[in-house]
């Protein structure tokens, strides 16, 4: 009886299947999403910290922008 079950309702059983790996990929790629914005935002604070730490400390725009690993014109944008 199970095996007639299994076979009556397989197709049903794969698409159910189907949608919840898609279901469970979106969330995922979701949450990666939000996590990523997170994460960058708490980077790009962290980047403008130092470039005002080491502006206020007299250090030149072009040697900020060597130590972040930006262009010049990037550390000016900050300082602005």
């Amino acid at each position: 009886m199970c095996d007639a079950l299994k076979e009556l309702f397989a197709e049903e059983l794969k698409e159910a299947d189907h949608q919840g790996m898609e279901r469970g990929r979106s969330e995922g790629m979701e949450r990666g999403r939000s996590e990523g914005i997170e994460r960058g935002r708490a980077e790009g604070l962290k980047l403008a910290k130092t470039i005002f730490r080491l502006s206020a400390q007299g250090v030149p725009a072009e040697e900020i922008a060597q130590q972040c690993g930006l262009s010049a014109d990037q550390v000016r944008e900050v300082l602005e």
